[in-house]
């Protein structure tokens, strides 16, 4: 059941993230007043996490990163802007959304909270290694000596850090994350309706929530609702086709979950940028710089999202060019355009700001670069395995799979281009190649992507051709990887259709409510009430049915937000085990039993953020492959050792400066358990388990043995 404990840490949460998002409010209401809700939340958040992760980069503590928290509300009363705090009672809605959103998915975690399944381990082993040493960068808690500099983990740590520094747990951490990126990015998306439609301005947060066509063909046709859920983001074969409801019912805080935050505040200010760009000087470079903060962080919360919001932003800087210098212009007289470029440079670049054209070649240039030069420290020490190269798609989607997965969003774009099609139906001949070659999926994406070029209209279309490039690309290329043959386009799909959604979705949204604020314009009285009401009552419908049906389905510890509760039940010598070595201070590395990956193996580890010799053996090396050279296989036969070779157990264990060896049912039933008797004392002894602990030299083993420390170049700070 839900503890006072766990309302206290929910009501500290809340508190702190409110204090993130008030220090910006001031300065970004004044110059970008429909949405600073929204931006100052999200960026507000995403400032703290690059602030404390450079504290601890400098040796500081993750508190410090506070400052900039700190010095944004002593310049907002020193510049007497606190009025602007009188205008939070008019923004009702925003905060109505985030509230509703982020209480609605928090009953879907305390009805689901388990930490068990899929990786959910992997996860929560982050986090709990985060909270427990905070350092930079964080240690690998399945790779004894190694860090996660393999692996894209600044999402784990941006949630990670309010959780330090109010004191909420691991296990407690874990159900607010999710809860709190849908609630965000849900206002992002509200955001992005106050700035375009005049009416239906929820459509892009329902657009986010709703399920694929696939799920209500599967509903329809009999499927076991256990598996309703799973089935519908298993559509194209061999792939992977989650969507944002699936994510978040699923449960998994996920890195490319953790990125749907950092793709709705681009999303937002894309179209901030789009329409909001003439709106002076100030204004432009404010969007600027929240752009590059958005983009910044995209490479290291899931890298395949800077695959796809570099291109973006490219986009959008040659839109914002165009718009103002059309295209033809430039061509007819290079000489003109030229010689106003040569006047601003004599003039020391005054009119770069000042014109809208102009400054859109700045957004193309400061825009990359600021966000690399502030998370460059960061990236630079990432070492991730990386893209093995490209390939031509063999095995091109069935059309069938294909419109099942996306095809509320090919509705609405068909229906937003019938007046295209028939203007313009010489664009159907483009799409002939990719009949011909069997490609029928690509053909319709290239279909709507060439209307959308053709059109040009506005933010609708611009976030259309982001993402059906993205499914074009998908049709037609893959990532290679180390994921073998069958599956050789999964992750492809599976990491870069989840941008796709929240583009295509977005742009559907907008572009159905601009149909429906024609035909309100049109409307008087009560149909235009029962129409805006039609629109929440679905967001509603959305948001209350999830929680409802999994509510229906919870287990005897529920509800709760403990995600460890599930271990005084079906593990509990486990369970008060863990709770002991969480008590522990300082630094540790345990050895506990190797196994496979998805399995209940590597979970003390995982459940207290102590290092183990090693984890999930092959997502470790999907992540760092074969560096150090040799360690495949060898770890785990080393563990094997440790428990069943007493004249290698002490070496062994000091080869990898584990001081702490926990024997429970799992390494009783894998292994022949052999402690030497005499060396190690017993710190702990309960149920089932024994904790033996070695009084280590602290020496490390000599540095020519690379199978202990990664790299020498990062330390505890």
């Amino acid at each position: 059941m839900i503890e006072s404990g766990q309302i206290v840490a929910v009501i500290s949460w809340l508190f702190l993230l409110t204090m993130f998002h008030l220090s910006l409010y001031p300065w970004i209401k004044e110059f970008l007043p429909r949405v600073a809700v929204p931006v100052s939340w999200t960026a507000g958040m995403i400032m703290t996490a690059l602030a404390t992760w450079y504290a601890v980069f400098c040796g500081l503590p993750p508190v410090a990163g506070l400052l900039p928290v700190v010095l944004a509300f002593v310049c907002t009363a020193a510049f007497r802007k606190t009025g602007f705090y009188k205008e939070i009672p008019s923004e009702w809605r925003y905060y109505l959304l985030f509230f509703f959103v982020f209480f609605t998915m928090l009953i879907v975690r305390a009805y689901n909270p388990d930490i068990n399944g899929a990786e959910k381990f992997m996860d929560h082993g982050f986090l709990a290694s985060m909270l427990r040493t905070p350092m930079v960068p964080p240690l690998d808690p399945w790779f004894a000596g190694g860090f996660l500099t393999m692996y894209y983990y600044f999402g784990h740590w941006m949630m990670a850090i309010p959780a330090m520094i109010v004191k909420i747990p691991s296990n407690i951490l874990f159900n607010l994350a999710l809860p709190t990126i849908a609630a965000l990015s849900a206002v992002n998306l509200y955001g992005a309706g106050h700035l375009v439609l005049k009416h239906g301005r929820l459509l892009p947060v329902l657009a986010f929530f709703v399920v694929n066509p696939y799920f209500i063909y599967l509903a329809l046709t009999g499927t076991q609702s256990f598996t309703l859920l799973w089935d519908s983001s298993r559509v194209i074969i061999n792939t992977i086709n989650e969507y944002p409801l699936f994510s978040f019912l699923f449960g998994d805080v996920h890195a490319h979950v953790l990125g749907i935050l950092a793709q709705s505040f681009l999303i937002l200010m894309v179209i901030t940028a789009v329409t909001c760009w003439n709106n002076g000087a100030k204004t432009r470079i404010l969007i600027i710089l929240l752009t590059a903060l958005g983009l910044s962080v995209t490479p290291v919360v899931n890298s395949w999202d800077v695959l796809i919001w570099a291109h973006m932003v490219l986009a959008t800087g040659l839109w914002l060019i165009c718009k103002e210098c059309p295209m033809a212009s430039v061509v007819k007289k290079p000489v003109i355009l030229l010689q106003n470029i040569q006047e601003m440079i004599k003039n020391r670049g005054e009119g770069w700001t000042r014109k809208p054209g102009y400054a859109g070649v700045l957004y193309l240039l400061l825009v990359p670069s600021v966000s690399m030069l502030l998370i460059s420290p960061l990236l630079l020490g990432m070492h991730t395995q990386g893209i093995a190269g490209i390939g031509f798609i063999h095995t091109p989607t069935d059309i069938l799979e294909f419109i099942m997965v996306h095809g509320w969003f090919f509705g609405v774009f068909f229906f937003s281009f019938r007046r295209n099609l028939i203007k313009v139906p010489w664009i159907l001949l483009a799409i002939i190649p990719f009949f011909l070659t069997g490609y029928l999926s690509a053909a319709l994406a290239a279909l709507f992507l060439i209307f959308v070029i053709n059109r040009r209209s506005g933010p609708a279309d611009l976030l259309a051709a982001g993402g059906l490039t993205i499914l074009l690309f998908c049709e037609l290329f893959y990532l290679a990887d180390n994921m073998g043959e069958i599956y050789y386009r999964m992750n492809t799909v599976f990491k870069l259709y989840i941008g796709a959604w929240l583009l295509c979705g977005t742009s559907a949204a907008l572009m159905a409510g601009k149909e429906l604020d024609t035909y309100i314009d049109r409307c008087q009285g009560l149909k235009v009430k029962v129409i805006k009401s039609t629109v929440i009552l679905l967001l509603c419908l959305c948001l209350i049915i999830p929680p409802v049906a999994v509510s229906a389905i919870h287990g005897p510890h529920t509800p709760t937000l403990d995600g460890m509760a599930w271990l005084m039940n079906s593990h509990r010598e486990d369970a008060e085990a863990i709770a002991f070595l969480q008590t522990l201070t300082g630094e540790h590395v345990i050895v506990e039993a190797a196994g496979d990956d998805y399995q209940y193996t590597s979970r003390i580890s995982s459940f207290t953020g102590i290092p183990t010799i090693v984890g999930w053996q092959f997502h470790e090396y999907m992540w760092r492959g074969n560096n150090p050279e040799g360690w495949y296989g060898e770890r785990g036969n080393n563990i094997r050792s440790i428990y069943e070779n007493p004249e290698l157990t002490i070496p062994l264990m000091e080869l990898y400066n584990a001081d702490l060896l926990y024997v429970g049912p799992e390494e009783q039933q894998k292994y022949n358990i052999s402690i030497p008797s005499g060396v190690l004392r017993e710190l702990y002894q309960s149920r089932d388990v024994i904790i033996y602990q070695h009084d280590l030299s602290r020496d490390l083993p000599t540095p020519g043995n690379d199978n202990f420390r990664e790299d020498a170049r990062f330390t505890n700070l």
